[in-house]
Parts: C-alpha cells; sequence; structure tokens
C-alpha cells in the first residue's frame, strides 16, 4: 500500500489441504474444515462451540439469595437508526470481566466497566435480532428485538482472534473507508464499525462494513498483518454476509507466509464472490 509495503507475491487458492501443507504451525484446525473461531476465542466453560442461539425458552428459576439475584445480569436493546442495536449490559458482581456477545454468528469479546456496566452499539444483521452475553463463567444473557429495517441494509463482516491484525476496506466511487478508523461521519449509511475490544485476555475483534440493499458497488478487501505472532501459521478466519433478514457464514482458512516477511500484509480480495490471497507490491 502507497508503495512502501515490500514485494510480495502469494498466488493461492483458499484450501485447508494446500494451506496446512505451506505453514510451520497450526491453530490446531482439523485437517478439512477450520475450528469455529468461537470455539478457540473463549474459555472452557463459557465457549467451548458458544451456540448458535435462535431463540429463547422460557424456564422456571428459584433465586437462591438476596445476593444471588442482586448478581445476576440482565441485557436491554433498544432499535436504533441505521438498523443498529444500541445495547446496555448491566453485570454488577462481574466488574471488569471478559465478556463475548453474539448475534446471528457475529461474534467479539468485549469488557465490561469498573461500575458493572457495558454500552455499545450492535450491527442489526436479522429483523428478529437475538443477542446474547456470554460471561466467563457459566452465566449468559439473553435478549431479543425487532428491527425491521435491517433488511434495507447488507452487512459484511470479518472476525479473527488473536493474534491476527487485519483492517476490513471499503473502496467505493473513489472513497476508501478503513475498520481501523473507524465510523464515518458523512456518510452514515455506509460505514466500517470495528467491534472488539484487543486489551482483553483472548482477544476476538470483528468488523462491520454497511451499505445500502440496492447498492453492492463496493470494492471489499483485508488487510491481515504479517507479524511475529502470526507468521507461517494457519489462521482461522470467518466471514458474514447479512442480505434480506438472512446471514450466511463462511469459515476459511488462511495460510500466512514464512517468518522473515514481517511488516508486510496479505490481501484477502473478492471477499463477496471467491476469497483469493495477494499481497501488495
Amino acid at each position: 500500500m502507497n508503495g512502501r509495503k515490500r514485494a510480495l507475491r502469494v498466488i493461492a487458492v483458499l484450501s485447508v489441504a494446500l494451506a496446512a501443507g505451506q505453514v510451520a504451525e497450526t491453530l490446531r484446525l482439523p485437517a478439512q474444515t477450520p475450528t469455529p473461531l468461537a470455539a478457540q476465542v473463549a474459555n472452557a466453560s463459557a465457549a467451548a462451540g458458544l451456540p448458535d442461539v435462535r431463540g429463547i425458552t422460557s424456564v422456571a428459576a428459584t433465586t437462591d439469595s438476596p445476593d444471588s439475584a442482586r448478581c445476576t445480569p440482565s441485557l436491554d436493546l433498544a432499535a436504533t437508526t441505521s438498523a443498529m442495536i444500541d445495547l446496555a449490559l448491566r453485570a454488577p458482581c462481574n466488574k471488569g470481566e471478559r465478556v463475548v456477545i453474539r448475534h446471528a454468528g457475529l461474534s467479539f469479546a468485549a469488557q465490561i466497566s469498573p461500575d458493572g456496566a457495558l454500552r455499545l452499539q450492535v450491527p442489526a444483521l436479522e429483523p428478529e435480532a437475538l443477542v446474547a452475553a456470554y460471561f466467563d463463567g457459566s452465566q449468559i444473557a439473553l435478549a431479543k428485538i425487532s428491527v425491521p429495517d435491517a433488511t434495507d441494509h447488507i452487512r459484511f463482516a470479518v472476525q479473527m482472534a488473536y493474534p491476527a491484525q487485519f483492517d476490513l476496506r471499503a473502496e467505493e466511487g473513489g472513497q476508501v473507508y478503513v475498520g481501523s478508523y473507524g465510523r464515518t461521519v458523512d456518510n452514515p449509511a455506509r460505514r466500517i464499525l470495528p467491534l472488539g475490544n484487543s486489551t482483553v485476555a483472548q482477544p476476538l475483534m470483528a468488523q462491520v462494513y454497511s451499505f445500502p440493499a440496492d447498492d453492492m458497488t463496493a470494492n471489499l478487501t483485508v488487510e491481515l498483518k504479517i507479524t511475529p505472532d502470526t507468521c507461517g501459521r494457519t489462521l482461522p478466519v470467518e466471514t458474514l454476509l447479512a442480505r434480506g433478514g438472512k446471514v450466511t457464514l463462511t469459515k476459511l482458512a488462511v495460510a500466512v507466509p514464512l517468518c522473515g516477511t514481517s511488516g508486510d500484509i496479505l490481501l484477502l480480495k473478492n471477499l463477496l464472490s471467491d476469497l483469493t490471497l495477494a499481497a501488495p507490491r
């Protein structure tokens, strides 16, 4: 990018079999299918295969004590403009802890504030949006909200776990939007929203690009930074495409070149069709 990246050409088809033969180490992926991302990044009690929650079932419960009732987390959702969801989590007994937020396959790790609260926005991927908060213990908080205008947007998300460092880029009409730069103020209907907290244990990050449902002119790429922690490894990557209220999840295994190329980047291209790998000149 900008002519300053070291020349590197990687021509490959994303295939687990080819990728596995070119790297010195893997992230414990099966031979044929990449391990689900959520199963790798959350701890054993809370995230060994986080379920893709699709409904809420009422159950009877008893309160052991006033203290346990006080510690029960609560999750409140509110629909807002541009098919966004305002999320408000209260967890008075989980102050400062890591929590994984999931919605329609979208996953990212956040941190509860010292006062036991978490507030953020999540792009609605489905018109009947179910959101779950998974704590590092056994607790789960669930909430559901109707976001009818979710179908007015197409949303593309990329999510990766530590140690991957990446940026989703969208080029449209001569303008370039980059995930690490956050929202674009001039055009709220088109923006890349970064999600996740990189300072928590086992970070899980996501970036979501939104654009009108009747316009798919953007060229989307992902810049994956080659670092000493990622070189020579196979990284699990998940992409999500939300269109017309339906979400398509794609799981990939990306082979990062061997060490010695740190500081370069890989470009993941053609993200709305076939994914290919290239590197900047």
